[in-house]
């Protein structure tokens, strides 16, 4: 491949990257339909770059990014070991690399690696992105296993990092929810549903528009007999539902909605 090839695919690569940027402000404004349209061009111009010859890691990293965003985990997979193999990453790309890396295995179900990923990478820094990343991991493995302690210690960590981060908030209230679940005693289920339901009504303060923030609470207030609020949640994490890296379907969320009436 000549040297005009490569500028041609450098080209289009950062294109792509252009509509990858503009979809994402589009999705942070709302204006969702929109957003998917240009997520479909960024993606059809990164797949022409890649195929005129584009191996920029920044462009490759972003590309992984919006496959997973699609759904499309095991070619992002594919892609981000050839990004590794490649080599010649500075420390702090290759950190992102892992972080990105370890939330595509947890997507696809293999959970104990992505945890092993998540922490490696946090050898070499700890950021907003390792604690929510590695908290979700670890909450998620702890309602498998029933062993909590890995979990508490980390959102503890996570808590003294960033207390506000609604990530992190959403996380604990997964935790307590899960706690309160396996609880036999009814009164300390309760307490744990409570402080549950806390932790993601401050995530929702954080985060209005974070979708597994809203679904839980919705399924409170459903529980709870309170259905105009669960409507008036469900409809929008619906509206905002976009990302299959979000562990929440949009299934999941109509299907809650019909239950709704």
């Amino acid at each position: 491949m000549g040297f005009f090839d490569e500028m041609k695919g450098n080209k289009l690569g950062q294109k792509a990257y252009n509509a990858h940027v503009q979809a994402n402000d589009l999705n942070r404004r709302g204006r969702v339909a929109e957003a998917k349209d240009k997520f479909e061009e960024a993606r059809k111009l990164y797949g022409e770059a890649y195929d005129a010859g584009c191996r920029r890691t920044n462009i490759l990293m972003s590309y992984s990014v919006l496959l997973m965003r699609l759904g499309e985990f095991e070619r992002a997979r594919e892609l981000m070991k050839e990004i590794s193999a490649r080599g010649g990453l500075s420390e702090d790309t290759h950190f992102e690399l892992r972080m990105n890396y370890s939330i595509c295995l947890w997507r696809l179900g293999i959970l104990d690696k992505a945890i092993d990923t998540a922490v490696y990478a946090g050898k070499h820094a700890k950021n907003g992105s390792y604690y929510s990343s590695l908290g979700t991991f670890l909450v998620e493995q702890a309602g498998k296993t029933g062993e909590f302690e890995a979990a508490r210690q980390l959102l503890d960590e996570a808590m003294d990092y960033d207390d506000e981060d609604a990530a992190t908030l959403d996380n604990y209230g997964e935790y307590y929810r899960l706690l309160s679940e396996r609880e036999a005693d009814a009164e300390k289920a309760a307490e744990y549903r409570a402080q549950s339901k806390d932790f993601y009504e401050r995530a929702h303060k954080q985060k209005p528009g974070q979708i597994t923030t809203l679904y839980a609470l919705a399924k409170f207030e459903q529980e709870d007999g309170n259905l105009e609020r669960a409507r008036e949640l469900t409809d929008k994490a619906i509206l905002h539902s976009s990302s299959k890296v979000c562990p929440i379907s949009l299934e999941q969320l109509q299907q809650l909605r019909a239950e709704l009436g």
